[in-house]
């Protein structure tokens, strides 16, 4: 018990009550280890990148297994149907997106992804739509039942109103813009779309969407995604859904992996989606201590669920999972920052110049400049507030400011006009790269 456990112990009164809490056993620091262990499968490809540093498309219909032609043909016959549950309806494009059409699907972990897209010009078809989205549990149900080895079928809707710009821009209208701002590319999922999807029915808008190049994108949204987990997490705990926590928690740690990939890919020379792919380029790119927390993270979102029992379970594991996510959040925070934030200025020419001030400004600014020490009595000219006669009350020893009013200092501190500097700032580096 020494050797495997540790021990809690509370007082009650006199008599000491000690608990043993059995400690997980522990899990390999290899990758080879934990794929001889059956903790990772051997699973995933890479897509390479092009000359524009985009990810090549290596999804087609050619690819789909014959087990699983039957499940993607039922999905699109859910949507065809659609159109005849929302009044206005029109159907623009249905695609199938991930591994069943990269030709990766596993029986009895992989679904059915699937996002379409459609205009609505029925002002009433909200209620509609809401009510033909409640009903996805039943058509995973059914697609379950059908198809047993597949985990269920997720039916992703980007629904516009018709006579909108972006409802325009999916209808192929020539007065449409030809290019979409990130807030409809981002609504759109360009990048999946373009990297990893197949048309099933309608218009190919693939061939209009800027080029996939990955970018940081997930690692900006990890602090939210990992808070949401979290609570959802801890919430699913109390309510003794050890099941749900954990895939709450698997969701939290793939976003966490395929931020790593995102931040890699330019390095490593290629891009995925997929969870082993992704550690590698972490491990190989980000380096220590991201590649060990990355391992970490994968072990525990890939193991089997035997191996979930004999670690604790599955609300032991979530809670694991969502802190082992966290680090690895951490160390891509760092190496971000590190990448892009920490380089100094090479010389001040690089800033831009700055506007000159309007002439009457210019003129007042002369003639407060040239006038007495201001008094808590002194008038500023139009634009300006009596900065002196503010910092007058709040001198500390030696004439210098005391830093209660920050917003009072700031302006007093930083109102002068700045000298000239012939050398590069050097306090950048030092202010910005740490984590």
């Amino acid at each position: 018990a020494r050797r495997a456990g540790s021990a809690a112990c509370c007082t009650r009164g006199r008599s000491p009550t000690v608990v043993w809490r059995m400690l997980p056993p522990p899990l390999p620091t290899t990758l080879d280890a934990s794929i001889a262990a059956g903790l990772v499968k051997q699973h995933g490809r890479l897509q390479p990148l092009d000359e524009r540093q985009a990810v090549l498309c290596d999804a087609s219909i050619e690819r789909v297994q014959p087990s699983w032609r039957p499940a993607l043909d039922a999905a699109l016959a859910e949507w065809l149907a659609l159109p005849k549950e929302v009044t206005g309806l029109s159907l623009i494009a249905v695609y199938a997106r991930g591994s069943i059409v990269r030709g990766l699907a596993l029986e009895g972990i992989s679904d059915v992804d699937t996002l379409g897209f459609a205009t609505v010009s029925h002002s009433d078809a909200d209620s509609e739509l809401k009510a033909w989205q409640s009903r996805g549990s039943e058509r995973a149900r059914r697609m379950r039942s059908a198809y047993p080895f597949c985990s269920g079928l997720e039916m992703r809707l980007v629904c516009v109103p018709e006579r909108s710009s972006l409802g325009g821009w999916l209808r192929g209208d020539a007065a449409a813009p030809a290019s979409l701002a990130d807030t409809q590319l981002r609504a759109l999922d360009a990048f999946r779309l373009a990297s990893q999807a197949v048309c099933l029915h309608g218009s190919d808008l693939v061939p209009r969407l800027p080029p996939p190049v990955p970018r940081p994108r997930l690692v900006l949204e990890q602090s939210a995604d990992l808070a949401r987990a979290s609570r959802a997490v801890a919430a699913l705990a109390v309510q003794g859904s050890s099941d749900k926590a954990l895939a709450v928690a698997r969701w939290a740690a793939k976003r966490a992996l395929r931020a790593g990939m995102e931040l890699a890919a330019a390095d490593y020379g290629a891009f995925s989606r997929d969870l082993l792919p992704c550690h590698r380029a972490i491990s190989a790119v980000l380096g220590q201590p991201a590649g060990s927390r990355s391992l970490l993270v994968l072990q525990l979102a890939c193991m089997p669920e035997e191996e979930v029992a004999r670690q604790g379970g599955g609300e032991a594991v979530a809670a694991r999972l969502i802190h082992a996510a966290g680090r690895l959040a951490q160390a891509c925070d760092t190496y971000h920052l590190a990448r892009h934030f920490s380089q100094p200025l090479l010389a001040f020419e690089q800033l831009p110049e700055t506007p000159p001030l309007p002439p009457a400004l210019l003129s007042a600014a002369a003639s407060f400049a040239v006038a007495p020490a201001a008094t808590s009595s002194a008038t500023a000219p139009s634009g300006f507030e009596s900065v002196q006669a503010a910092l007058s009350e709040e001198r500390g020893l030696g004439g210098l400011p005391s830093f209660r009013k920050p917003s009072r200092n700031f302006l007093g501190t930083f109102s002068e006009p700045l000298g000239t500097f012939s050398e590069p700032s050097r306090n950048l580096l030092g202010t910005f790269s740490e984590p």
